[in-house]
């Protein structure tokens, strides 16, 4: 059986199930391309240079990413891929972010 998990935190799989396209193989193994850049759209030197100087990739370990998702009330074994729970994490903070500020609102009845 495939350990997708260990494919992935090793670079060599894009992400559970998916493997890599000839582009992003060749932006990793031929232009040197670091796989984190790579799951991020970056196939080229040029723009790799140029993510490099806005702002490095921050990566954080399995357990960092873990208890970040706890912080966020998911819940998730430590069994869970990193890149499962990196992207679970987005999400809650995409939706904390876009989410409607709530108002207190009292219902009222249609009677009169």
């Amino acid at each position: 059986m495939i350990d997708w998990a260990k494919l992935v935190a090793q670079g060599r799989a894009k992400a559970v199930g998916v493997s890599w396209s000839a582009d992003e193989l060749k932006a990793i193994y031929d232009l040197k391309i670091p796989a984190e850049y790579v799951r991020q759209g970056i196939l080229t030197v040029e723009a790799y240079q140029e993510a490099l100087n806005a702002s490095p990739v921050q990566t954080k370990t399995k357990e960092e990413v873990l208890a970040e998702a706890k912080e966020e009330g998911i819940e998730a074994t430590p069994d869970a891929p990193k890149e499962v729970l990196e992207d679970m994490v987005k999400k809650v903070k995409e939706r904390k972010t876009s989410a409607p500020a709530k108002t207190s609102t009292k219902k009222t009845s249609g009677k009169k």
